[in-house]
């Protein structure tokens, strides 16, 4: 090959013009403050793509250039990506032209290729980067966490089939037979328990997650939007679930959460980058905050920043990067500022634990009305958003010879309809990502009409759905539970619950 790593480091590497208008877009789009950044993106897409490359015709008219030493770094990294290239068109003698042109074809045809997947994703970020975790064929993360302790990291904590009575008396209403959900046994681990305003649903919620207690010492981190949800006995004045789970109550921002909730994985600058996304995913779900684009690169900015410079990483240290970041641009401060502001005004949390310790043991988080809602909504996203990574930095379960999966931690949302609807990219990952890892997500809510409003069909990827009397629409629980299911003519403690591919009609409590 007549060719060196000089030669390459010096050349100037472009794409066509409208190719590089894409590059720009997807700047914008993923909040990256360098050109070469989606261009390596486009490039290592193409790369996954097995058929020849097609060099562009020659009176295109080309865009910017990127130095080699930009655009694929220097000493090992230039070598990687060259050996690579190489490979990938298969002649074993390139110049120089003949690798800026393989280069700028395969950036162009990455380009186009991500703006599909892009379009796919529905321009959601997170759900981006998981179509490109799932071509790559790599973990949905790229590390672990640092570990508790000696043998904690990753640890599970059942063996065997979880399998739970369904209530407090779990009877079919017809044979009389007692009612049992496997949790962990084929289906998805998930559940969604709906019903109106004392209809019994968090009856047979804590009835659920104190027979799994009973089985196997799973963690729980529940969110309690009422206040009354660790001290829930039942009906029969059962062991509270705050005692079963031995759980630690706490209340922001009256008691900050003792979690590095902002930790990263990897601290390069694709890590940072990433983190700095799903913050300002998480950050433009707020009502307060009504993101522009303009915006959504201030936030972004402002995010990498202070990731990249504060060890531990807070909120307070995001908002003054945020400050700094309007002044640079010379802009007014907006709604952005202000809800940041507002934000810190008080410690929501407090990094005193990391990720893997604080999702080893139980939590009830308490967020009654009287907390603000973008506080309410900022804990529970960023809380769901350091579950899910935490889970996805580690490695699958084992499945054991029945077809059990070990479980590793509870997510439990009650009254969830107070978020449902907002669009949580973390909740949508943690339902359809997390089961692999030994995770399983449990929302309460009021009716099935509240999970009408959210991108992902929540409720097809339940393993058992249960309602109780509501006023839901007739057609939302027929598409839930079948013809049949009259949600308004139940009796007290009797409930629907699909799971096994059935309905069964249940004296619940």
């Amino acid at each position: 090959m007549s060719i060196s790593l000089v030669e390459v480091a010096g050349a100037n590497f472009r794409t066509d013009y409208d190719s590089d208008r894409l590059n720009t877009d997807f700047m914008g789009r993923l909040g990256m403050r360098k050109r070469y950044l989606p261009a390596r993106m486009a490039i290592s897409r193409s790369l996954t793509m097995s058929a020849p490359v097609d060099l562009p015709a020659d009176e295109l008219e080309l865009g910017k250039a990127i130095k080699g030493d930009t655009l694929f770094g220097t000493g090992t990294a230039l070598s990687v990506w060259l050996a690579l290239i190489v490979e990938r068109a298969g002649e074993p003698d390139i110049d120089t032209k003949r690798l800026i042109a393989l280069v700028g074809a395969h950036w162009r045809r990455g380009l186009m290729k991500l703006d599909e997947e892009w379009a796919h994703a529905g321009q959601d970020i997170a759900q981006f980067v998981g179509r490109l975790v799932d071509v790559a064929e790599l973990p949905k993360a790229g590390g672990r966490w640092p570990a508790a302790g000696k043998g904690t990291e990753g640890a599970s904590f059942s063996t065997g089939e979880v399998k739970v009575l369904l209530g407090e008396i779990g009877e079919d209403v017809t044979t009389k037979e007692k009612v049992y959900w496997s949790l962990n046994r084929g289906g998805a681990p998930h559940a969604a328990i709906m019903g109106g305003s004392g209809s019994g649903k968090t009856v047979m919620a804590a009835a659920i997650l104190r027979g799994i207690r009973e089985q196997a010492p799973v963690p729980l981190i529940a969110f309690d939007f009422k206040g009354d949800l660790a001290g829930f006995t039942g009906t029969k004045g059962q062991q509270s679930l705050g005692e079963a789970y031995k759980a630690q109550v706490i209340e922001p921002p009256r008691m900050p959460i003792p979690l590095d909730v902002l930790a990263l994985i990897e601290r390069d600058q694709f890590g940072i980058d990433q983190a700095a996304s799903r913050f300002r995913e998480s950050f433009s779900r707020l009502k307060g905050s009504k993101l522009g684009d303009r915006q959504r690169t201030y936030v972004h900015e402002a995010a990498a920043r202070a990731m990249a410079t504060e060890v531990p990483c807070e909120l307070k240290h995001i908002r003054d990067r945020l400050i700094e970041v309007y002044e640079e641009h010379e802009a007014r401060e907006d709604g952005a500022v202000a809800t940041m502001e507002e934000l810190s005004r008080f410690p929501l949390f407090e990094p005193q634990m990391s990720p893997t310790e604080f999702f080893q043991r139980s939590w009830i988080i308490k967020l009654p009305p009287t907390v603000a809602e973008d506080s309410r909504t900022i804990v529970v996203n960023l809380l769901l958003d350091a579950l899910d990574q935490h889970l996805n930095s580690l490695v699958n379960t084992d499945t054991g010879p029945d077809g059990s999966r070990a479980l590793r931690v509870l997510c439990m949302i009650d009254e969830a309809h107070q978020i449902l609807g907002t669009k949580l990219p973390s909740l949508s990952r943690l339902i359809r990502m997390s089961r692999s890892k030994g995770g399983a997500v449990m929302l309460v809510s009021q009716s099935p009409d509240d999970f009408s409003g959210e991108e992902d069909d929540f409720l097809d990827n339940m393993g058992l759905v249960a309602a109780f009397a509501t006023n839901a629409k007739p057609g939302a629980a027929t598409r839930v539970l079948g013809k049949g299911a009259n949600l308004t003519g139940l009796q007290k403690g009797q409930c629907y619950a699909r799971f096994d591919q059935t309905t069964k009609k249940i004296n619940a409590w």
